[in-house]
């Protein structure tokens, strides 16, 4: 039987709500570091995000060490600078953070295999979402960001989950 068969029902699904209030501080951190102090955005928001991947990977029994490359990537896409005032270098900025976190994704999917390669098409839509998000700035700053760290990092949670 499958390991997830195997599982509590309740706890499969515990496992997610760990994974993402970690992500919640990791994405809060994102935004503060664009408010001052680079280093909260670059070191431990991409910690903390890494970290809530790797707490799912424990969790479910399926850490491999060399996840610890997602945080390279984090750290990466999370120091690319995004800002412009002309809409085309903002589009190719914002895709550019875009293509590392999936980059993360595709590591992810190497390393566990299988279903969870379906993930990955999904994170690329949601981060082509995310750049509509950070080009019409719908809401204020400081609130965009971290939905954009949000949305750049939701699909990341799943990668251990997939069967």
């Amino acid at each position: 039987m499958e390991r997830s068969k195997t599982m509590n029902e309740t706890w499969l699904g515990t496992i997610p709500a760990i994974e993402a209030a970690i992500l919640l501080v990791g994405c809060y951190l994102y935004m503060l570091g664009g408010r001052s102090g680079k280093w909260k955005r670059r070191v431990l928001g991409a910690i903390l995000c890494s970290g809530a991947v790797w707490t799912g990977l424990l969790l479910m029994g399926r850490f491999k060490w060399a996840s610890f490359g997602l945080f390279p990537l984090i750290s990466a896409a999370f120091s690319l600078g995004y800002g412009s005032d002309t809409l085309w270098p903002k589009i190719v900025k914002r895709s550019l953070i875009v293509a590392f976190l999936c980059l993360s994704g595709a590591l992810l999917a190497w390393i566990l295999g299988g279903k969870a390669w379906m993930i990955l098409p999904l994170q690329g839509f949601i981060g082509l979402g995310s750049v509509w998000l950070g080009v019409k700035n719908p809401v204020h700053a400081a609130a965009e960001e971290f939905f954009v760290c949000l949305l750049l990092t939701e699909c990341l949670i799943m990668y251990p989950l997939a069967g």
